[in-house]
This record gives C-alpha cells, sequence and structure tokens, in this order.
C-alpha cells in the first residue's frame, strides 16, 4: 500500500490516541495525558514519532524513547501500532525501518518493545526481526462492582492496632510541607525492589513532580499512603483516566522493614473501596509474573487477568 511515512506533528494527537485506545482497550488513555508526557519528556529523552497517512487519514504509528526509570544513552523503547484493517499491508515495517533510520546516529546497543500474547502477527513481526521474549506482565481488570471486601472486613483494623495508620495523600498533603519529598523518597525506595527489565536508575524530585504530580489523570485522593508514627512505609497509587469511570492504578509496595505485615494488602484494599464509594466502574493493573505476592492479592480481590505484555529484546 502506498502509505506516506512523515514526523509526527501536534495536530496528529487526537488520531494517534484513537489508535492506541482501539489497540490497547485496558488501558487507555487520554489527549490531554498523551501531550502531558510528550511536554514533561522533552528534553530528557531521545524521542521521535512518526505516522503513516493513507488518503490523509493516520493509520499507524512508529516511535522510539528511551525508559526514564532505566536511562541508559544507548538503549531505546520502540513503539508501534497499525489497526487491523491496515495490517498486513507493509504499513507496520515501512514505520519500523523509518524508526530504525531515525535511530542511527545515537549508535543504539539494543531495542525493547512490548506485545500482547495474542498478537500474533505483531509476535511474527518481531521474532522474524531477531527480538526475544526477557519479560510477561499480566494486565488484570477489576469490575469494582464485583469485587468482594468481605474476608477483609478486619484488615484495616488489624494494621491500625499495629500502629499503622491508612491515609489518602490529600490529607498530609494539606498539612505537611515535605509531603511531596516523603512521597519522593517512599517511592525511591520501594521501587528498586520492583520486577523490571532494566536495572533502574535515580528518578529526581523534579521529574517525579513532573511526570506523576502534575498531570491531568493525577488526583491526591486516589494516591493511598501508610504511616506508622511519622514513618512513610507503604503506599498505593491509582489515577484517573480522562472522564471516565476507569482507574489505572499504578504501584503498591511497602519499605523493606515493614514487609510481611499485610499493609500492601491494606492499602490495595483502600483503593477498591475508594473506587466503588466515588462510583468507578474498573480498575487496570499490570504486574510482573514473577511477583507472586502482588498478584495473589489482586486474585483475592477478584481482579481477572487479560493477555499477558511481552517484553521482547532485541541486542545490536
Amino acid at each position: 500500500m502506498n502509505a506516506a511515512i512523515r514526523p509526527f506533528n501536534e495536530t496528529d494527537y487526537p488520531a494517534i490516541t484513537e489508535l492506541w485506545n482501539r489497540q490497547n482497550p485496558d488501558r487507555s488513555r487520554s489527549v490531554e495525558e498523551a501531550r502531558h508526557s510528550d511536554a514533561n519528556l522533552e528534553g530528557k529523552l531521545r524521542k521521535g514519532r512518526f505516522v503513516a497517512n493513507v488518503d490523509g487519514r493516520v493509520v499507524g504509528v512508529g516511535e522510539y524513547s528511551q525508559n526514564l526509570g532505566s536511562l541508559h544513552p544507548q538503549k531505546f523503547i520502540l513503539e508501534g501500532y497499525v489497526p487491523p484493517e491496515f495490517q498486513g499491508r507493509g504499513i507496520g515495517k515501512a514505520l519500523y525501518e523509518r524508526v530504525l533510520e531515525a535511530l542511527k546516529p545515537y549508535d543504539p546497543i539494543s531495542l525493547r518493545t512490548t506485545v500482547r500474547e495474542n498478537q500474533a502477527r505483531a509476535m511474527k513481526f518481531l521474532h522474524d526481526r531477531g527480538y526475544a521474549e526477557t519479560k510477561r506482565d499480566w494486565v488484570s481488570v477489576l469490575q469494582v462492582a464485583e469485587a468482594n471486601l468481605e474476608p477483609f472486613a478486619d484488615l484495616e483494623q488489624r494494621v491500625k492496632a499495629e500502629g499503622i495508620e491508612i491515609l489518602s495523600f490529600a490529607e498530609p498533603l494539606e498539612s505537611d510541607p515535605q509531603a511531596v519529598q516523603k512521597l519522593h523518597a517512599l517511592f525511591s525506595e520501594i521501587r528498586v525492589d520492583v520486577p523490571r527489565s532494566e536495572p533502574p536508575t535515580p528518578i529526581s524530585l523534579e521529574t517525579f513532580v513532573e511526570n506523576i504530580l502534575t498531570g491531568p489523570d493525577y488526583d491526591p485522593n486516589a494516591f493511598f499512603i501508610a504511616l506508622e508514627g511519622a514513618e512513610w512505609v507503604g503506599m498505593s497509587c491509582m489515577f484517573r483516566v480522562g472522564e471516565t469511570k476507569e482507574l489505572d492504578h499504578w504501584s503498591t509496595g511497602t519499605r523493606r522493614a515493614w514487609r510481611g505485615r499485610g499493609i500492601a494488602q491494606t492499602l490495595k484494599v483502600r483503593t477498591v473501596r475508594y473506587a466503588r464509594e466515588n462510583g468507578f466502574a474498573t480498575i487496570r493493573t499490570d504486574n510482573d509474573s514473577r511477583n507472586a505476592p502482588m498478584l495473589a492479592i489482586n486474585d483475592r480481590l477478584g481482579f481477572r487477568r487479560g493477555a499477558a505484555q511481552i517484553s521482547m529484546l532485541k541486542e545490536l
């Protein structure tokens, strides 16, 4: 097919967001979220995006970027998607080759991308080009109305009796001038133990604020913190998804010295209660297949796993 491949421009945001949401119905995002993410990463990462046009319509996207949390100057993340009605016509191949051409000046040493296990065409495309699986994440969705919270009725009272208090981030944000710094420190300690594709690199306070606490879908009422006295010991945080009734679960964890006490499970239950009390229909999350404790918590709450998301690597 005669598709024109050109650099992305500002007017393409609605089209590429629509294509993304068709490709990832359980990971939907808004135009505002896409704009915010791009703006905050400008100048921090090597990044480029191209679109395929057929008769004035955007029918494919190909891009390269880097992982802000595992930053290496020669390691790149690739992303590409073409709607089903335009697949098999060489558009994906043309976008991929254009991205590789744009990457040459950076002398890349590895390329990484993700694909769903049920996307056979995309999987073959990657295998044919030398990519191999290195990591697998379960994408799970909870229908909030179906969640069974009865087994957890006494959980929060039990951890409270042990001196653990659960607050929404909005509460210390109002009263503690160091709340943002404390959340960043908590996140920074927890994240190094989360299974990941590449070794973690530090995320500065400034970058954390720009990318987590200022976006259009951020709501401090959907962020929950566990405290023991003055110590911030755990977190479980969600983002809204535009104006929908969906929540995107970002991260749950506790500091090492406080693990094994049911704190993470208590935090996760609180997020579900919040969703139910505020009229949300679904919560989406994803977890590394090796993260057995968190997967067990999700299973008990009623999250249902969909097709796994597979991380594919090509070393150059």
